[in-house]
């Protein structure tokens, strides 16, 4: 058993990102057959829409779990990944401001499912869909974890305790 936090909702302007990425295999077929030589660009739409999918099934999580026995579990659509939370872990909420002193790090175009270079830390491992209720999670001997829960108070809350 657990405390579930499901991905917060992706907000207004990571949508609009989304919705602009998810819409590009289409722009790229239907220039595919209006310019000359188009072909390239067919086998392009193709290489976008297996990456979409890929990112869907594979690297945006669903949820987030706090178990009990000290371990968080990130639920995927087609896998799940469990990590050790050990005793000496910091955790807590950032701004993009905050993140950005922190981690050295500017934003991605397309918000973040999986790992992202940074100039101050290396890589940080970072699920997010949206701007703020950034959570931030650091334990010596791993790499930093960036994610964006639905509640993010209470997620940082139980993930403070020393045993949850």
């Amino acid at each position: 058993m657990g405390y579930t936090f499901a991905l917060a909702p992706m907000d207004r302007w990571m949508q609009v990102l989304t919705w602009g990425w998810v819409g590009m295999p289409l722009l790229l077929l239907v220039l595919a057959f209006v310019v000359p030589h188009g072909g390239g660009l067919f086998w392009l739409a193709l290489l976008v829409l297996v990456v979409n999918g890929l990112t869907w099934c594979r690297w945006r999580p669903t949820a987030f779990v706090v178990h009990e026995d000290n371990r968080l579990e990130i639920r995927f659509p087609t896998r799940r990944r469990w990590i050790d939370l050990q005793p000496e872990r910091q955790v807590r909420q950032v701004t993009p401001a905050e993140l950005t002193q922190e981690v050295g790090w500017q934003w991605p175009f397309l918000g973040g499912f999986g790992w992202l270079w940074t100039q101050r830390r290396g890589w940080v491992e970072a699920y997010i869909s949206r701007w703020d209720g950034l959570v931030l999670l650091q334990q010596p001997g791993r790499f930093p974890l960036l994610l964006t829960p639905s509640q993010p108070e209470r997620f940082v809350e139980l993930l403070q305790q020393r045993y949850c």
